[in-house]
């Protein structure tokens, strides 16, 4: 995972930092259990490589173990091979889950920054995080919030309405915001969402703001029209 800090550096676990412990009640729980069973809780330090910025990160949550014990074919003893799955639940600060654009407007980004926290802790608030990214997106590209509805002149637009002029405005994304507005009512109303539908609207809001704010598309399309232009010759 990128740093959250210095956006150029990649976590690494400092494994002698991460600290588990099983409680008692789970112990005496887990003794029931037809193999060698752990559970627990577990905290740790991920540390950013970057020499410049050395971010620390907390990360906590709960762990998994289970024992297998097999006898060595050349020596007779006995080996335990532990198989070992740590779930994060908290994160602080916390990684990125998308990379966002330079420009992007400070709203967004808060908002963004804070759907990270949000990720590992609670998947429906995360969710309902980027529906609120996705109002001040359509900010920062111009979409009112306010307008004709109705018999009104200057209505409260909700978020269904604001789609529908981007369709107008900028065509070709009213799917991705269409699908981010009913995943996050959802994540609002039902306190639960589809973990892989959170992280198809993580990747379509990804898209969006790379191509409403930085324009990836329409820049490389007008550099291939300034080549077919020069017939392929370089610039004079």
């Amino acid at each position: 995972m990128t740093c959250p800090t210095c956006r150029k550096g990649m976590l690494r676990a400092d494994r002698d930092s991460f600290k588990r412990e099983e409680p008692h009640y789970l112990r005496i729980q887990n003794m029931d259990e037809p193999f060698d069973y752990e559970s627990g809780r577990f905290k740790g330090f991920l540390r950013c490589d970057n020499q410049l910025c050395r971010e620390i990160v907390v990360v906590a949550g709960n762990y998994y173990a289970e024992y297998h014990d097999e006898i060595d074919r050349d020596t007779d003893e006995p080996i335990t091979h532990e198989m070992l799955s740590y779930k994060p639940l908290m994160m602080s600060p916390a990684p990125e889950i998308i990379q966002y654009p330079k420009k992007l407007n400070k709203d967004s980004k808060d908002h963004l920054l804070r759907s990270f926290a949000l990720f590992w802790i609670d998947h429906a608030a995360c969710a309902n995080r980027l529906r609120i990214v996705t109002e001040y997106l359509l900010d920062q590209v111009g979409i009112p919030r306010d307008g004709p509805k109705g018999r009104s002149a200057n209505a409260r637009l909700d978020l269904f309405d604001r789609i529908e002029l981007l369709k107008v405005a900028k065509p070709g994304h009213e799917v991705a915001f269409n699908a981010l507005r009913v995943v996050g009512n959802v994540g609002s109303h039902d306190g639960v969402v589809d973990f892989e539908d959170l992280l198809t609207c993580y990747e379509a809001i990804e898209d969006a703001m790379s191509e409403l704010i930085e324009e990836r598309k329409a820049k490389l399309a007008q550099r291939l029209q300034d080549i077919n232009a020069r017939k392929g010759k370089p610039k004079a």
